[in-house]
């Protein structure tokens, strides 16, 4: 026993040697930068942005690769199987992360066990967006407007137990207001429901009716942050018009397999840090919605914590559940 433990610890030393050593070189090797939805999307054009950004500051090339499936949680999954060495990482959101465990009865695979945070990147408030059929211009005055015909509205989403649903029935519990959720299979032909006038309304991704409200097609009444969005300013929050505490936000962050170095995490938390104060991407990003909100490993992982827990509450009380 003596003689099997006196060749253990030459072997150990060894192997603590080379992985401190990767650790202080790393990285040395391009960086997979693994996105869990298709091309051309909102998730796809933030991690393109910062890729590059990112690239610079650590010297390496970070590869952007799309894997699309089971809304974002494929993606998840082959990442959390990666080597735990932070040359495959992920950035994922709010649905994938949060809602899907919420919402679904079996996942193959948990978000919280298989992946450890890194840093958050981006806030994105949403806004409550009417069709035009509705006269009023404030949050009391639609709210009024649902209580006084119980379910005669259709309220549109992209889809069952999808982020946009879950936020209308947050807004229904908060209110003690009836309608009638309207599934459609995207952000593109919800919209087009509410411009013929089809559903009255939705709480939905700023993009999905910037452009309409800007011309007069769609009304928006606020937005769902604590605080007012970059992207309509002269829009009140839910809470500023009388809904206290009223906070949906979605979000964006940067994972790594559970495992991964302490050292390595650091270091792409840095890099990724940095590269989010660049006015220019700041700019951009401002343009789809979405807000610059960086802090440390340990903020979003206490983030994460609140925000698992909220959406989860939130499934429960409305009883959804998906197979």
């Amino acid at each position: 026993m003596r003689i099997a433990i006196r060749l253990a610890f030459p072997a150990l030393a060894g192997l603590l040697a080379l992985s401190a050593q990767a650790q202080s070189t790393y990285p040395n090797r391009p960086i997979t930068l693994v996105v869990p939805f298709a091309a051309g999307g909102a998730f796809d054009v933030v991690a393109r942005l910062t890729a590059k950004e990112v690239g610079k500051e650590l010297n390496q090339s970070v590869v952007v690769d799309n894997k699309p499936g089971a809304g974002g949680v494929l993606g998840g999954k082959l990442v959390g199987l990666a080597k735990p060495d932070g040359y495959t990482i992920l950035l994922s959101g709010v649905g994938p992360i949060s809602i899907a465990p919420a919402v679904y009865r079996k996942m193959d695979y948990s978000p919280s066990k298989v992946l450890a945070p890194v840093i958050q990147l981006t806030s994105s408030p949403f806004v409550l967006a009417t069709s035009t059929q509705f006269k009023g211009n404030s949050v009391q005055d639609f709210v009024g407007y649902l209580k006084a015909s119980p379910n005669a509205y259709n309220y549109a989403s992209t889809g069952n137990g999808t982020l946009v649903h879950l936020a209308g029935e947050y807004f229904k519990t908060r209110t003690g207001t009836e309608f009638v959720h309207v599934p459609f299979t995207g952000g593109a032909p919800a919209t087009t429901s509410m411009l013929a006038g089809e559903t009255l309304f939705s709480i939905t991704n700023i993009p999905n009716v910037r452009s309409q409200i800007e011309a007069g097609k769609l009304k928006g009444l606020a937005t769902t942050g604590l605080k007012r969005s970059a992207a309509f300013p002269q829009l009140p929050t839910v809470s500023e018009a009388g809904i206290a505490q009223f906070d949906l936000t979605g979000w964006i962050g940067i994972f790594v397999p559970a495992g991964t170095p302490a050292p390595v995490i650091a270091r792409l938390q840095a890099a990724y840090d940095k590269a989010m104060r660049n006015p220019e991407l700041k700019e951009r990003l401002n343009q789809q919605g979405d807000e610059v909100a960086t802090g440390s490993t340990s903020e979003f992982a206490e983030f994460l914590s609140k925000n698992e827990r909220q959406w989860r509450d939130i499934a429960a009380t409305a009883k959804i559940t998906l197979d």
